[in-house]
């Protein structure tokens, strides 16, 4: 990985960390995420190439084991993105079938937590992690909902979640991909588990390494580009 897009990275993380740890305590805000509770690992992450190599290089690393599993699910999410891209309603579907990011451990916490991506930071909440579970809040009704509803205030959305983080950390990652493209002269946005796996190929390393056109080429070639919620370069 380049050792600028490196430091790029860390420095993207450590920042978002800073920035949500003081709106939090200006807001007198308690999470309520911890250890074990993994919801939101059930959910489509998206993140940039430079951040996929950040991840990468520390399983390779580091835990190899975990790199191996991850691989294994990316190569499989490969064959979705190509088949249903283009669906609308992908995202929600995905979460509802409750699939576990490969790089959970079995007893639910993230392997990888000091080098998560930007998109997984931005996702907390002060509210009781049952309602994290997928369909928990549609679910809900009568007097429950009622409940749930009025726990909401103006800093929750969507739903329960904390929309100053989560927009923190969209900000953030959009401000990496700038830089990226400024470094690299482009860079590749795509499914995280997916990406493990890409990365770990050595077709698509050489088309990283012929620029743009060749990484285009290369992903097109799997029918990742284009949908709603497929790869894209730019």
């Amino acid at each position: 990985m380049d050792p600028t897009l490196r430091q790029v990275v860390a420095r993207a993380h450590l920042g978002l960390e800073a920035r949500t740890e003081n709106y939090l305590t200006q807001r007198h805000l308690e999470v309520s995420c911890c250890r074990g509770c993994f919801s939101c690992c059930l959910a489509w992450v998206m993140v940039g190439l430079a951040e996929a190599e950040y991840l990468r290089e520390q399983l390779e690393v580091h835990q190899p084991e975990v790199l191996a599993r991850a691989e294994a699910e990316g190569q499989q999410r490969l064959k979705r993105i190509g088949r249903e891209k283009h669906r609308p309603d992908f995202p929600t579907v995905y979460f509802l079938e409750a699939n576990r990011c490969p790089l959970l451990t079995l007893d639910g916490a993230c392997s990888v937590h000091l080098h998560r991506p930007l998109a997984c930071r931005g996702v907390l909440t002060n509210l009781a992690a049952t309602y994290c579970a997928p369909g928990m809040v549609p679910k809900l009704q009568g007097p429950e909902r009622t409940q749930y509803q009025a726990q909401l205030k103006p800093w929750h959305g969507p739903e329960h979640y904390l929309r100053v983080p989560w927009q923190l950390s969209e900000r953030t990652a959009q401000q990496l991909w700038a830089t990226e493209r400024q470094v690299r002269g482009f860079t590749v946005i795509g499914e995280l588990a997916s990406m493990i796996y890409l990365l770990g190929q050595r077709d698509f390393q050489e088309a990283l390494r012929g620029g743009v056109e060749d990484a285009r080429q290369a992903l097109e070639k799997r029918r990742l580009l284009g949908g709603e919620y497929g790869f894209w370069v730019g």
